[in-house]
């Protein structure tokens, strides 16, 4: 191939780049390349797969170069200022956006998500071979497919099971959730979607947060964290499907979904129950639905609501919302929602040397066996939690 710096450029943000890169590392099986425009019909009319695979990016330079490169040509591929591959160009084609939309969203293009999806789309798509540089960075590292595998066969696990996460923050739920499914299958996999915009809890504190919990209270040779960037192609019902696919190439057997996952859709004809999941042939993978799960102030305890026989007034429901709201107040959540030591690594990091001076004034004035030790922020947080748990003097 000629040297980049002759080629023509193609301009792609992170979004674009991660899917070539599931594609490439072939995580989207069976789609393994680039649809040209009768492959992108094809697919749309036959519903094999979620969407067509498709690269047509936004941009005046890109619409131009589409509509001048020829069959053959070179172009390379740039993402944040850096020639991240290149393409051998075979066609470009027209694309109804507005169609494109709907097919990415499933139907709802008037949702803030669907306009900044609708504008980082290009009127002109491009297909042909590509290849990614190995120097690039990604979030996936390379041959995790394989590392799953060799982890299959050191525990001589029969049955791996995923699991989509976003865990802001990791709570008791989620705990008990990984127990449930790990009481039933040797190996877990957790995707933990990296997104676009982070919200209040950034992913490396999520991450940080989840690797906590798994090192010190689950079974850690047992699960496995996959960070899956949250990219356009998971917008809508067909996320999920695609969730599955992803997942059904790592070799997982069973996809565990909550009943009240916002985007999964349920239907009924002639008298049976169907699931989005019913509307490709390309799923393979059994689908487990959980029902939701709340602290019943009764039983004491977690519980199943279709389990339960207390009423919605005895139940503590485990709302992210509202768990965010009192850490961003800068109070340490009950343990009965989320671990103490949990909490006071997220308050650490939202409020960075918030306790210093407390802390250099007053640090012996917890109680530590007799030993004065240095401490930190998060330590701080955790011994002051233990303080609340003294009940003598209530």
């Amino acid at each position: 191939m000629e040297s980049p710096r002759k080629n023509k450029s193609l301009f792609i943000d992170k979004e674009a780049l991660f899917a070539l890169y599931l594609c490439k590392e072939g995580l989207l099986a069976p789609i393994n390349h680039l649809m040209n425009e009768n492959e992108m019909q094809q697919s749309e009319k036959n519903q094999i797969l979620p969407l067509s695979f498709i690269l047509a990016p936004a941009g005046k330079r890109n619409q131009e170069i589409l509509q001048n490169v020829s069959k053959g040509e070179t172009l390379s591929l740039i993402c944040d200022h850096q020639v991240c591959g290149e393409l051998v160009v075979d066609s470009t084609f027209c694309i109804d956006k507005k169609q494109r939309l709907m097919q990415i969203t499933g139907g709802d293009i008037y949702s803030k998500k669907a306009q900044d999806i609708y504008k980082r789309l290009g009127d002109f798509a491009v297909c042909g071979d590509y290849e990614l540089y190995p120097q690039i960075t990604y979030p996936i590292n390379k041959g995790i497919k394989e590392t799953i595998l060799q982890i299959k066969k050191n525990i001589q696990a029969s049955s791996i099971t995923a699991m989509m996460l976003d865990v802001s923050p990791i709570t008791r739920i989620h705990e008990r959730i990984f127990r449930l499914i790990l009481d039933e299958n040797e190996l877990l996999v957790l995707f933990l979607f990296k997104k676009q915009k982070e919200d209040l809890l950034s992913f490396q504190i999520r991450k940080q947060c989840l690797e906590y919990v798994i090192e010190n209270y689950l079974p850690k040779n047992r699960i496995i964290i996959f960070p899956l960037n949250d990219i356009y192609l998971f917008e809508g019902t067909n996320g999920i499907l695609l969730n599955a696919i992803i997942s059904q190439n790592l070799s997982c057997d069973k996809m565990v979904i909550g009943e009240t996952h916002p985007n999964l859709a349920f239907y009924y004809e002639k008298q049976k129950v169907y699931s989005i999941f019913d509307t490709t042939k390309e799923i393979k993978i059994r689908i487990k639905f959980l029902s939701e799960f709340v602290y019943c102030q009764q039983c004491k305890t977690i519980v199943s609501v279709k389990t339960c026989p207390h009423g919605k007034h005895h139940h503590i429901n485990y709302h992210t919302r509202f768990i965010q709201g009192i850490l961003q107040s800068g109070l340490i959540p009950p343990t009965i929602l989320v671990r103490k030591e949990v909490s006071a690594k997220i308050l650490a990091y939202l409020f960075p040397n918030r306790f210093s001076n407390l802390i250099k004034q007053f640090g012996t004035m917890f109680a530590d066996n007799g030993i004065i030790t240095e401490q930190n922020e998060e330590d701080f947080y955790i011994k002051l939690s233990l303080l609340y748990q003294t009940h003598s003097l209530n």
